[in-house]
């Protein structure tokens, strides 16, 4: 059985999931194997009003910031348990279903359940009409806050409500309004609609809807990029918004218990982040345990706030890991999100130095079938530099002998196999961050804009989280 540790307590996500679970009375399995259901006490309706606040939850979970000093708040009325002491694997995909497990499928269910919303009160899972949240009340749970409470934020944005205006989902539309902007990213080479505006619908005046098109067509028919096409199109996106006739909305899941509203890349005023970035505390564990190589935590100086990143599957496997960062340092703590590869290939290329390439790197389709003396080696090398850093905390030491044994039996171990994967790759960006920690707020400041969008050709979106 795998407990929670103290290494889990900055990833909110296992705190809202277990509030979701206490909240729905479904029993949770604590260290021994038997499951309880907690009651809803203070202590836990605390935990739910800050459960996306790692300042102040983890203050309610380990009051003294001890590693056995945690609060025992979660009982049945009889018996009493702390955070260490709860089963992680439910949480984590290893003993069910979850978020990360369902990955894509599941994001994209909750996307189109999320569009779905703006039109239709969503009560139940059948509601949504998506297989994959009738299949998995949890997954459904974990998103229903996200289907009661982003219409009313739309309708604040458009400050009225939405009787007059059609709602274009850019990932199902297929009328002249997508085909539009379809050949202005051809025609700018920007590359995918994510890549120049992460608005994942369009709220347009019904009766506006063919003047807007005629004008954005006008601007794509006329101009090229050496005369300012992207400048253009992006001022005049913004100029609807401000006619009150069109506005391009990122839809998030919403895991907190109101939405957040917030504005981006307004022509002319992108400000892009600039902080003063240090290296706080990066977790190593190098074994199998696990699905990523550790947390990496970093302080901003410049807000007195802490930012904090992944390295993982979405979903897990045995494929490429994906960055993100889970709290951007900002005084607000804002979820940035995946950090896209292009970013890294983009920022860690400045340096002559290049993200671990999965399957390429590994062989496929027998998992490490690709690895040899010479690879186990490279890795090891970047393990032995990441522990000598004094900002890292080797979790568990392990020899370069253990350390082959492990790829052996990964080469013939599925899972061990999958986890690896991630330990390595991960392993490769913490070795980056290490070696360049001279220019870790360059680094990172430009990882931090990358997952943001903030571009001078990027588009205005606002987005709703």
């Amino acid at each position: 059985m795998a407990l929670f540790k103290k290494a889990d307590l900055p990833k909110s996500n296992y705190i809202v999931s277990i509030v979701a679970k206490i909240k729905k009375g479904t029993p949770i399995k604590v260290e021994g194997g038997k499951s309880y259901k907690f009651k809803k006490t203070k202590d836990i309706d605390m935990l739910e009003k800050v459960q996306t606040n790692f300042q102040k939850y983890g203050k309610i979970l380990n009051p003294n910031n001890k590693n056995n000093k945690y609060a025992p708040i979660f009982t049945d009325g009889k018996k009493y348990f702390t955070f260490i002491e709860i089963d992680k694997a439910p949480f984590s995909g290893m003993g069910g279903t979850s978020r990360n497990t369902l990955g894509k499928a599941l994001a994209d269910a909750g996307e189109l359940a999320t569009v779905m919303s703006l039109s239709k009160k969503i009560e139940t899972a059948k509601d949504t009409k998506q297989s994959i949240f009738e299949k998995d009340p949890d997954a459904f749970s974990d998103w229903y806050n996200t289907f009661q409470l982003t219409k009313p934020a739309v309708i604040k944005v458009v400050d009225g409500t939405l009787n007059s205006f059609d709602i274009i989902h850019d990932a199902t539309d297929k009328s002249e309004f997508t085909s539009t902007i379809n050949n202005f990213l051809k025609k700018s080479k920007i590359g995918n609609s994510n890549s120049w505006n992460p608005a994942d619908i369009y709220v347009i005046k019904s009766d506006k809807r063919k003047k807007i098109i005629d004008d954005l067509k006008k601007i794509v028919d006329t101009y090229d990029i050496s005369e300012g096409l992207v400048n253009m199109f992006n001022d005049k996106i913004y100029k609807l918004y401000e006619k009150k006739i069109m506005y391009p909305i990122s839809l998030k899941q919403i895991t907190a218990p109101k939405a957040r509203i917030e504005k981006n890349n307004k022509p002319g005023t992108v400000v892009a982040a600039n902080y003063n970035i240090e290296i706080a505390k990066f977790n190593c564990n190098l074994t199998p345990e696990g699905k990523e190589i550790g947390l990496f935590t970093f302080n901003n100086t410049t807000t007195k706030k802490q930012i904090s990143m992944q390295v993982r599957g979405f979903p897990h496997g045995y494929g490429t890991a994906q960055t993100e960062i889970t709290s951007d340092g900002t005084p607000t703590g804002g979820r940035l999100g995946k950090v896209s590869t292009k970013v890294v290939d983009n920022v860690m290329g400045l340096y002559n130095d290049a993200r671990i390439s999965s399957i390429r790197y590994f062989g496929t389709p027998e998992p490490f079938s690709d690895f040899d003396e010479n690879k186990c080696k490279e890795v090891y090398r970047m393990y032995e530099t990441v522990i000598k850093e004094s900002k890292v905390k080797n979790e568990k030491n392990i020899s370069y002998k253990e350390f082959k044994k492990l790829i052996e039996v990964a080469k013939s171990k599925r899972s061990i196999a999958e986890n690896m994967v991630m330990k390595i790759q991960g392993l490769k960006i913490m070795h980056f961050f290490v070696k360049n920690k001279k220019d870790l707020s360059t680094i990172m400041n430009k990882m931090i804009n990358g997952a943001k969008k903030i571009n001078p050709n990027n588009g205005f979106f606002i987005k709703i989280y």
